[in-house]
C-alpha cells in the first residue's frame, strides 16, 4: 500500500507511479510514432491509469506527476536539446569559421602587408 499523508491524503508513491507511467507512455508514443501516448493525450491517460490502479481518491498525484513531465519536457526540449544540439555544434562552426577566418587574414596580412 502506499505511503500517504494522514492529514493531506497526498501520496508521493503515486506521483511516482504516474511519473513512470507518463515517461512510459511518452517514450512508446515517441518510438512508435503514436500520438496518442504523448501530449495532452498521455496526460490524460496518466490520470485515468494512475487512477484507476491506485487505492482510494488520487486525484492531485497525476496533476503533480504531469506538471513536473511537461516541466522536465520543457527543460529537456529547450535547454539541453538546445544547447547540445544546436548551440554547441554551431558555436563550434563559427569558432572554427572564426579560426579560419583569422588564419586566412594573418597569412594575407603576413603575405601581403608586412614591410619587413
Amino acid at each position: 500500500m502506499a505511503t500517504t499523508d494522514s492529514a493531506s491524503g497526498f501520496s508521493v508513491t503515486w506521483v511516482l507511479v504516474a511519473l513512470a507511467v507518463g515517461a512510459t507512455l511518452q517514450a512508446i508514443g515517441w518510438v512508435i510514432d503514436i500520438s496518442i501516448f504523448t501530449g495532452l493525450p498521455a496526460y490524460f491517460l496518466v490520470g485515468l491509469l494512475t487512477a484507476w490502479g491506485s487505492p482510494g481518491d488520487t486525484l492531485a498525484e497525476p496533476g503533480v506527476a504531469a506538471f513536473l513531465m511537461v516541466v522536465a519536457g520543457f527543460i529537456i526540449d529547450n535547454f539541453l536539446l538546445t544547447v547540445l544540439v544546436v548551440g554547441i555544434p554551431l558555436a563550434a562552426a563559427y569558432g572554427v569559421a572564426g579560426l579560419l577566418a583569422a588564419l586566412l587574414g594573418a597569412f594575407l596580412g603576413e603575405r601581403f602587408l608586412d614591410t619587413s
